[in-house]
């Protein structure tokens, strides 16, 4: 079958990656990021990773990002806007891949499409040698399956992750990291090594507030947690974290 227009063949991909590899590559860093993921630019530049999607991507000075096609966003041009992404994954700002992702509960395409669609992310992500953070709702299943699948050697990130201790475990046994924000498992967070531990706002503004609860469950200041947070990003984002 004939690729239809604005599809990232693995040749046409890995050829614009290689051309574009001193900008994808890019040091990161190390700065005082303490927020892995939202949708609102942060007071302080330099703090946040910001998703941005193709219709959104205008990157502001001294700030970071990630882009990428959430599930409940796939249209029937997913294709060219997955062509779009590949240019703007090389932009230096750009140090994440996503969110992307499986959405079995809330997305409006079928799961076989999300999965497709997810491949292309898998691949952006390891071409330009970028992590990949992932939403992921009642899939993850196929989720572990496209790990192994994929032999990816980046780190994957589950955004907003909510589950227990078992479902953790499971997902760090694939070599797979995870973030907490406002809503989440007490009892997990107190499992999390706290040279693991990831925090986000989101879509949401109350970072603050989601620091100082989780900072009385572990029992540390806010000033150490953030601390804790700032090491692992930058571990994750120099792909550390898994490794």
């Amino acid at each position: 079958m004939v690729p239809s227009k604005g599809f990232i063949s693995p040749f046409a991909a890995s050829s614009v990656a290689t051309l574009g590899v001193a900008t994808a590559m890019t040091p990161y860093p190390k700065s005082m990021i303490h927020d892995i993921h939202t949708h609102h630019h942060p007071s302080t530049p330099g703090t946040a990773i910001i998703q941005l999607t193709p219709e959104t991507f205008s990157p502001r000075p001294n700030n970071f990002y990630s882009v990428g096609l959430h599930p409940w966003d796939i249209q029937d041009n997913w294709r060219t806007q997955m062509a779009k992404l590949l240019i703007m994954a090389l932009h230096p700002q750009v140090l994440m891949i996503g969110e992307a992702g499986l959405d079995k509960k809330n997305g409006a395409s079928s799961i076989e499409l999300q999965m497709e669609v997810f491949r292309e992310h898998i691949r952006l992500s390891e071409i330009t040698s970028k992590p990949l953070i992932i939403h992921c709702v009642k899939a993850f299943d196929e989720l572990l399956t496209l790990r192994r699948e994929s032999k990816a050697t980046q780190p994957w990130l589950i955004h907003g992750f909510r589950g227990g201790i078992e479902q953790w475990q499971q997902l760090t046994r694939s070599g797979l990291l995870v973030s907490i924000g406002c809503h989440y498992n007490a009892d997990l967070v107190k499992r999390i090594p706290l040279d693991q531990i990831l925090i986000e706002s989101d879509d949401n503004t109350l970072l603050e507030s989601t620091y100082s609860s989780i900072s009385h469950d572990l029992g540390i200041s806010i000033e150490e947690l953030e601390q804790y947070v700032e090491n692992n990003a930058y571990r994750l984002l120099t792909c550390q974290a898994t490794r």
